[in-house]
């Protein structure tokens, strides 16, 4: 139960205004999408800034992408990119994902680091478990992308956004997961297979 408890608050966390939004915009439309996403990203930061706690960069760049596609959705004439939303904010997703994988600390440690109570040893071998693991997660948004661009040229619009809606929610469900309860086993393999070279010592 404590897992499942804070993989729950990962999710709200770091997704809570993409949350809102498709939350929204599938049962009261852009408009209130929007505004929704909007007064959670507002009260979001408001409680980060009273709690002293990170923005950290995924929580940004979810926070970025929901209002750009929104805003553009509600300047169209019709939401056109409710088809091929999905696709390129996964894509874009993706690359931010491998930009972030390298750098002083990668996305992924940043954001294991920002859960309260995580004290990880800053060591070189971690930072290249986790530039390993950060290009994981892009690897897995660029393979959503592609799947959601086949299920948006395939399949009616309807059956698009419930098929893409069960499958995000899954596999999104099944990758935090596994970050949250592998993450150790995940460490070992990467050690045993020698993709984190040397072992040193941290300062």
């Amino acid at each position: 139960m404590e897992r499942f408890k804070s993989v729950a608050r990962f999710v709200l966390a770091e997704f809570g205004p993409l949350i809102v939004f498709w939350a929204l915009a599938l049962t009261l439309g852009v408009k209130a999408a929007i505004a929704g996403a909007l007064v959670t990203i507002l009260l979001d930061s408001g409680f980060r800034l009273y709690r002293r706690r990170p923005f950290t960069r995924l929580y940004l760049l979810v926070a970025t992408l929901t209002l750009a596609f929104g805003a553009v959705d509600l300047w169209a004439a019709s939401p056109f990119l409710l088809v091929y939303e999905a696709p390129i904010s996964n894509l874009l997703t993706g690359a931010a994902f491998v930009v972030g994988a390298f750098g002083a600390k990668p996305m992924v440690q940043e954001l294991a680091e920002a859960r309260p109570g995580a004290a990880l040893p800053q060591t070189e071998e971690m930072r290249r478990f986790f530039r390993l693991f950060t290009l994981i997660w892009a690897a897995y948004f660029v393979l959503k992308a592609l799947a959601y661009l086949w299920i948006a040229v395939t399949l009616p619009l309807t059956q698009a956004l419930a098929l893409r809606s069960i499958g995000g929610a899954i596999s999104l469900g099944l990758m935090i997961a596994l970050s949250v309860t592998q993450g150790r086993r995940l460490f070992l393999a990467f050690r045993w297979l020698g993709w984190l070279g040397a072992p040193a010592a941290g300062p």
